[in-house]
């Protein structure tokens, strides 16, 4: 439990329905979500056989993990809902659908819970625990869910932290434009933690049962070292920003060498590996997908600014929880003022399939 309790203690999402909180700053994170619906939609209607699914009970349970405090789990969970049922119109009698909403014990469930919508279509349950361990009971879930929560690691791989280790990460953030060794060890964290949800997630689905999940993805063959992308620019950014005020004796050396971002791309080849070592799925679908394609071309400094607002409400308390919560807003003024000046440069370096969506079929 050592290494998923670093994560435990750093919750990402910032609680409660305020004008800094996720709830109220994860626009960008719905429009990229909704990009998903058609496809997900499709896959219940001809990966899953829901009739047969619910014989027993009459109950289609459904999990969304990493559900954050809303309100963008509740579209996609009434999504899923609205395909289900379209699978089972001829079916007499309706199923009740049952939702468990997991994420961290710190995440914000009474915020969550406060915001339900009242005139929902099922009965809805909070599970508190990390995803990299078993939280459900064996066979008691027909379709997972997880959009933008798989990418977090457990924890931030123990060598980059190590001032005696090659992949020590002094002055950076983040493996983005790092060795090859703070490089390898991201991807050997990202290979045990993705072990462990698999390992996970197929005693808890029920055979037939479906496993849907989009994270941040990267082209086989591409190292994320190499790219000069805007998630590049903005975590070099963010390391000249935090070495700015340490210069300034705001925040310490140490502080800054050992923070780090544990968050992982993966491409769609290392996923296929780790499915097929597991044994328990099939891939029904795997892609790169462009998670902006809303977005209004050429970028301006206000889509920056949002930006900059929806990582503050996503990365917030992992500042908070290494540099204390008086130096919040005075990193990200600071961040938000740079990327602003960069804006030509993000836009020029932007690169689109960025998202791995991908679902897999219990065996």
């Amino acid at each position: 439990m050592g290494q998923v309790e670093i994560v435990l203690n750093s919750l990402p999402m910032s609680g409660g329905d305020g004008p800094d909180s996720y709830s109220k700053n994860s626009h960008l994170q719905r429009r990229s979500a909704s990009l998903l619906r058609e496809t997900i939609d499709k896959l219940i209607m001809e990966k899953i056989d829901a009739r047969t699914l619910i014989s027993c009970t009459n109950t289609f349970h459904i999990a969304d993990l990493g559900c954050a405090t809303g309100p963008n789990t509740f579209f996609l969970v009434e999504d899923i809902i609205k395909s289900v049922d379209t699978s089972l119109q001829s079916n007499s009698t309706k199923p009740d659908f049952l939702v468990f909403f997991n994420d961290l014990p710190s995440n914000d469930f009474n915020t969550l819970f406060t915001s339900l919508p009242p005139d929902r279509s099922y009965f809805a349950v909070g599970v508190p625990g990390s995803f990299y361990s078993r939280i459900l009971p064996q066979s008691s879930v027909h379709i997972v869910l997880t959009v933008g929560a798989t990418h977090w690691l457990s924890s931030v791989p123990k060598e980059v932290l190590d001032k005696s280790s090659k992949a020590w990460n002094k002055g950076k953030v983040h493996y983005s434009n790092a060795s090859e060794e703070v490089v390898k060890a991201y991807e050997e964290q990202f290979g045990r933690d993705m072990e462990r949800f698999l390992e996970a997630r197929a005693k808890e689905i029920v055979s037939g049962g479906l496993l849907v999940v989009g994270m941040c993805g990267i082209p086989l063959g591409m190292p994320f070292s190499n790219l000069a992308d805007s998630i590049i620019i903005m975590y070099n950014s963010m390391a000249d920003v935090l070495i700015q005020m340490q210069s300034q004796g705001l925040i310490s050396e140490e502080q800054v060498d050992t923070f780090n971002v544990p968050i992982y791309s993966a491409s769609p080849e290392e996923v296929a590996v780790l499915v097929e070592k597991n044994g328990c799925f099939t891939v029904e679908f795997m892609e790169l997908m462009d998670p902006t394609a809303w977005l209004k071309r050429p970028m301006d400094v206000e889509d920056v600014r949002q930006w900059i607002v929806c990582i503050k409400a996503t990365m917030g308390s992992l500042f908070i929880n290494h540099f204390g919560d008086h130096l919040l807003d005075d990193i990200f003024d600071r961040l938000t003022t740079k990327l602003v000046g960069l804006t030509e440069k993000v836009e020029s370096s932007y690169r689109e399939k960025v998202m791995l969506f991908f679902a897999l079929k219990r065996k």
